[in-house]
């Protein structure tokens, strides 16, 4: 999983209103900057987005804030100053050539909600998965929960992030602890810190176990509780005889007089209640014709009120029930004629082609001589219109020519285009009149042609018009609306009423009347069928008790298996009751059954509970004692040489030393083997390197993701050990992606050039500048 970041957009986010950084795939990449400009910021978001949650800031939190308040009017993460604008942080992860986008976003309406204000509240920063870095859909679609991450990053990722992947600014504070708890804070780290007090509780508690169990006073009591309740049992059971226990009840919840043990403790309420339940039953048994009969006329009266819609729909329809097919065929036809008959009316000047093949009824050769007919309609209008149009172009520039002519000359006898000469001006107007009413007939002969076309046409239509009007009127005699609507409304509950209407013909029904919508004819009919339904009950000749069917359906599921019931069984019954009655009865032989009950429960669970916390300590003592070994094992030879790398004038040799003393604590030692801890002799640079050792150690063999975040690793380091830490991370670390924040631009400079000394990429981002940046293009 060699996933590495190559781009960060951050929104909203604590100081940034809206700041990109672009990674790209170096080696070796610094933040830059004075303190104050958002370097720790950029750690905080990398975790937030990573872990769901900001390790710093929950100690903090805890550390110095009231932990029963919840509601706070401001909230740490979200730049209120940005325009209430949505939290946003964006990471694109690359691994080879394939991407990954990853973000966490919470709507700026959030935070009005003063819960969610919370300082270790991150519950409302919600995990998405977006298809590329410039996506902003934070749909549902794109949710992911949060142990995604861990499906992408492994197992355990977040928990050891902030130990595998990630050093922030203090961190070595975790080493100033005595030696004695410092175990304790390291299994921590690895998840079990509590393995060991889990152990030593396991260990108490299973020596207790033992010792109850082995009592010799609880052996003795169960032992002689167990021969004096053998003897009272023979003695009370000795006048009843052996009575078998039989279930005969059928009931989902069993009713106590039915149970082997009816009476866990003796009551005599009790007794009678169970007595009196199954005298009930007895009595009833007897009467099974009678409750036979009742419950087949209660069956009929709950089949008429479960059925009393579908009754009055029979009876509003009566046997024209099965016809809404016949009208729905009916009714297409109807509308069928009525939309040709249209079509009719639309005249023939206006029918078109397509229309007058969708009319019925052509005689031999009429529809396409009718089709013939359309065509030359067509051409004669589009002639006529143009011819129109020319008569009056024709007249118009008639009336000008003249007009103009007798401006230029008014007593002219000429013609103004052939020039001819007509004598007298008069005259010349009188012949140019003549030749356009000429003209204009000539033009006008079309337009009749047109209307004698136009009668043919519409006395082929009047044929089959008379046609269509004959069969709506042959329809329409045997068509009822008001059926047809009443049908289609009650269509779904159709095959209902046919059921109904079938069973009741079954049963002698005659459906001899017709539809009616009238609301006194149809409740009259109404009352007709469910007196015809009545009618078939059974005349009830035997009374029965009020509360029949509840004493029965208290016992048995079904009336079935009351009536299997044989009265001989509910008399044994009453015999077991009551042996159970007087066995219970004797208070001295309760007393022995109940703490008997209670000595054999209580050795039961503890030998359970024994074994269970035998077999949870033996994993837990296994576990810790080989996840410990293999845990300073794994790590004490790099951890030996990477602080002999960082720490290289140290004046008490080179290199440090895990001890664990059998598991008991765990010291760093040097080479002279002194007894006390060696962070004791160090100055604050060197116990920083001795943090950076460890922590570099830890990622060098756990870590599975190629990624190390390092927030300001210079500020208690001199030039020996930045320049040792560079050529440590260079060497031993050129396949994993740094991240590294600095406020002096030196150490950057200098770790950079030593990186690019050694053929590795590096990328420096100067947070101040940056900022600058992002203020100016949001102005």
């Amino acid at each position: 999983m060699n996933w590495q970041i190559s781009k960060i957009e951050i929104s909203s986010f604590k100081a940034f209103k809206q700041i990109h950084l672009d990674f790209g795939d170096s080696s070796l990449l610094t933040l830059d900057g004075p303190n104050g400009f958002g370097k720790t910021s950029i750690f905080d978001a990398i975790e937030l987005l990573l872990t769901g949650g900001i390790k710093r800031i929950c100690h903090l939190s805890n550390t110095l804030m009231m932990g029963k308040r919840t509601n706070y009017d401001d909230n740490l993460l979200w730049n209120n100053r940005s325009g209430n604008k949505d939290l946003v942080i964006k990471i694109e992860f690359f691994n080879g050539s394939r991407k990954l986008v990853l973000a966490r976003h919470t709507p700026a309406a959030n935070f009005d909600e003063k819960s969610n204000n919370r300082a270790d509240q991150f519950t409302h920063l919600m995990l998405y998965e977006l298809p590329e870095f410039s996506s902003n859909d934070y749909v549902a679609e794109n949710f992911r929960e949060d142990n995604f991450i861990e499906d992408v990053f492994g197992k355990n990722f977040k928990e050891n992030f902030s130990y595998l992947n990630y050093l922030e600014q203090g961190q070595n504070q975790l080493l100033h602890t005595r030696v004695d708890k410092r175990k304790e804070a390291l299994n921590n780290l690895f998840n079990i810190s509590d393995v060991k007090a889990e152990t030593d509780n396991c260990k108490s508690i299973a020596l207790r176990l033992t010792k109850f169990i082995g009592d010799a006073k609880r052996t003795a009591d169960l032992s002689r509780l167990e021969s004096e309740a053998k003897l009272l049992k023979g003695m009370i059971q000795a006048d009843l005889g052996a009575i078998e226990y039989k279930k005969i009840s059928t009931a989902m919840l069993q009713p106590g007089w039915d149970k082997e043990a009816p009476f866990p403790t003796y009551s005599a309420d009790i007794h009678s209640e169970y007595n009196e339940n199954i005298q009930r039953l007895q009595r009833l048994a007897l009467l099974k014709s009678a409750i036979q009969i009742r419950d087949k006329n209660d069956s009929i009266e709950n089949y008429i009120e479960l059925n009393k819609d579908s009754v009055k729909s029979l009876a509003s329809f009566g046997n024209d029930l099965n016809k809404l097919n016949d009208l729905d065929v009916t009714k297409k036809e109807l509308n069928d004629l009525l939309k040709w008959g249209g079509v009719i009316k639309r005249g023939t000047t206006a029918i078109k082609a397509n229309e007058a093949k969708s009319l019925p009824g052509w005689g031999q050769g009429r529809l396409e001589w009718f089709l013939e007919q359309i065509v030359t309609r067509d051409a004669l209008q589009q002639k006529s219109r143009s011819n129109n149009n020319a008569a009056a172009e024709l007249n118009r520039l008639k009336a000008e020519l003249v007009a103009e002519h007798a401006k230029v000359n008014a007593d002219d006898q000429h013609c103004p285009l052939c020039g001819a000469d007509w004598q007298s001006h008069k005259t010349m107007l009188q012949k140019i009149e003549l030749r356009s009413k000429q003209i204009n007939d000539a033009l006008s002969a079309d337009g009749q042609a047109l209307i004698n076309l136009t009668v043919m046409m519409a006395a082929e239509l009047t044929v089959i018009e008379a046609q269509i009007q004959s069969r709506e009127a042959q329809l329409s005699f045997g068509y009822s609306s008001p059926l047809h609507n009443a049908l289609l409304r009650d269509k779904a509950r159709l095959p209902a009423i046919t059921q109904l209407a079938a069973r009741l013909q079954t049963l002698g029904l005659q459906l001899n009347h017709s539809f009616s919508e009238n609301a006194e004819v149809v409740d009259t009919r109404t009352q007709a069928l469910i007196a015809f339904i009545r009618g078939k009950k059974t005349a009830e000749t035997e009374p029965l008790p009020q509360d029949w069917r509840k004493v029965i359906t208290a016992a048995f599921s079904e009336l079935q298996d009351f009536y299997i019931i044989e009265p001989q069984t509910l008399k044994d019954k009453e015999l077991y009751i009551a042996a159970k009655a007087s066995e219970a009865q004797s208070s001295r032989l309760k007393q022995c059954l109940d703490e008997l009950q209670v000595i054999q429960r209580e050795t039961n669970a503890a030998k359970i509970a024994k074994d269970k916390v035998n077999n949870l300590k033996a994993t837990l003592e296994k576990t810790e004692r080989s996840y410990s070994e293999q845990t300073i094992s794994e790590i004490e030879l790099i951890f030996h040489i990477y602080s002999g790398r960082l720490i290289q004038n140290y004046q008490r040799g080179l290199g440090l030393f895990i001890e664990s003393k059998d598991g008991k604590e765990l010291r760093f030692l040097t080479a002279e083997k002194s007894e006390y801890d060696a962070i004791l002799s160090m100055s604050s640079g060197q116990v920083s390197a001795l943090s950076l050792g460890f922590f570099l150690s830890l990622n060098r063999v756990y870590s599975s993701i190629p990624l190390i975040l390092i927030d300001d690793p210079s500020q208690s380091l001199d030039e020996v050990n930045i320049a040792s830490l560079t050529d440590l991370l260079r060497c031993e670390f050129s396949n994993r992606q740094l991240i590294v924040s600095s406020h002096e631009d030196d150490i950057s400079s200098y770790m950079r050039y030593r990186f690019a000394k050694a053929g590795l990429s590096t990328r420096s981002l100067n947070m101040q500048r940056l900022a600058k940046e992002a203020l100016v293009s949001a102005i």
